[in-house]
């Protein structure tokens, strides 16, 4: 991070919401403060979205191999008809659920790679 010459921040009122971007505590905020607190947001909400990003695959990883053992377990239990449709669907939902894993994958090697 580069810093550029200080300047004379906004004096902060006792107990404001802006408290929590005066890094150095001495009551004001200057430029450089408000611009550091922006880096920070925005690495912190690239990690919220990986994170979700990450949980998505995960679940679709989950349901393509949950899916065949809900098919079995409908045979089971009797429901041939439920096990012929879930039988049915398997191959549009298997791509699916492929395709949000195999991004995932894609992007995050391609972005590691940058």
């Amino acid at each position: 991070m580069v810093k550029t010459k200080a300047t004379k921040g906004k004096r902060l009122q006792p107990g404001s919401v802006l408290e929590k971007y005066d890094i150095d505590d001495d009551g004001e905020i200057t430029d450089d403060e408000i611009n550091d607190i922006k880096e920070i947001e925005d690495i912190e909400r690239a990690n919220r979205r990986q994170k979700h990003q990450r949980m998505m695959a995960w679940y679709a990883l989950v349901g393509m191999i949950s899916y065949p053992a809900c098919i079995m377990f409908c045979e089971l239990i009797g429901l041939t008809k439920s096990a012929d449709l879930l039988a049915t669907m398997a191959p549009t939902y298997f791509i699916a659920a492929a395709g949000v894993a195999g991004a995932f994958m894609g992007v995050t090697a391609w972005m590691n790679k940058k």
